[in-house]
């Protein structure tokens, strides 16, 4: 009975550790940026109903980054720029406190920055792809370690206790250590996996979409290399850059790279339709093929051009 009681105290100490220890800090972290969110909202909803202020990309980028400073948060733990403006047009939607014509109005305006969102170019140096990567490697090193630390303490805590009741070391005694060790470690491995599922999938920041996509770009060009396929890097065609053209058997094929999400919006199927039909109307374009990260392909049916493949 004795020995059941420690093994379950180990375990339920570490679970109680481990939980602590990830409100007092990812926790934190997330109330903050939550805090960040909503106060962005309030700021720019109070200009565009009282200051008739119409919303400008660069100035929403700026005010993000300016309140993760004052939140002390990662500008990508913030909701990205098209977020928050789809955020303020639901407010302005739904609100009854706004008048029809102003309703109407504020629309409009955040009509026209969504629309121009879609045609801004921001371009992000290797310095944020790499703030980016050690950002997500910090979270996985810290869950790994709040497991580990949670575990192996609360196999020290039923160690040290039946010890000192006991006053004898003996194999028994080692076992259950080692139970408790082996079973907080599996215990906490999932409920870090629960919490990491939990978690809202935000659409990324433009710059974080940026890396996604370099990522993306760099597993093709490896494949290409491992391969022998000649290839040019961002090559001019017309007035569109695809992220790859091969020269093979004499044929000219174009690669564009797509580093989408689980959900892809019609919206950008649509111009991803419409650029890679683009593409293969070009004249000299042999086959043009799109490469994503998820096994979301483009619906070939909304394609009517043979040269075009995913």
């Amino acid at each position: 009975m004795d020995t059941f009681f420690t093994t379950g105290f180990g375990i339920l100490f570490s679970i109680l550790l481990f939980l602590l220890t990830y409100l007092q800090t990812i926790g934190v972290k997330k109330v903050r940026a939550k805090f960040a969110n909503q106060d962005i909202h309030r700021s720019f909803m109070r200009r565009m109903i009282f200051e008739e202020y119409a919303p400008k990309f660069k100035d929403l980028t700026k005010i993000v980054e300016g309140k993760a400073r004052e939140f002390r948060v990662s500008i990508n733990d913030l909701l990205s720029e098209e977020q928050v403006l789809n955020a303020l047009f639901t407010e302005v939607f739904d609100s009854d406190q706004i008048s029809p014509s102003q309703r109407v109005e504020i629309e409009n305006r955040l009509n026209k920055c969504l629309d121009r969102i879609e045609q801004e170019s921001e371009e992000s140096g290797s310095i944020d792809f790499r703030q980016l990567l050690l950002e997500k490697k910090q979270k996985s090193n810290i869950f790994f370690i709040l497991v580990g630390t949670a575990s192996l303490l609360g196999a020290t805590s039923s160690f040290a206790y039946t010890f000192f009741e006991t006053k004898i070391l003996n194999t028994e005694l080692i076992l259950s250590g080692v139970i408790v060790l082996v079973a907080s470690v599996a215990a906490l491995s999932a409920i870090s996996v629960i919490l990491i599922n939990k978690e809202v999938v935000e659409q990324p920041s433009r710059l974080v979409a940026q890396m996604m996509s370099s990522e993306l770009e760099n597993d093709v060009r490896k494949i290409l290399e491992k391969l022998k396929i000649k290839y040019s890097i961002s090559p001019k065609l017309g007035g569109m850059r695809p992220a790859f053209i091969l020269d093979i058997k004499g044929k000219k094929v174009v690669i564009d790279a797509k580093a989408w999400n689980n959900i892809v919006p019609l919206h950008q199927i649509r111009r991803t339709k419409d650029y890679l039909n683009e593409l293969a109307n070009t004249e000299g374009v042999d086959q043009v093929l799109l490469v994503t990260n998820e096994k979301t392909p483009l619906p070939l049916s909304q394609i009517k051009n043979d040269t075009i493949s995913t």
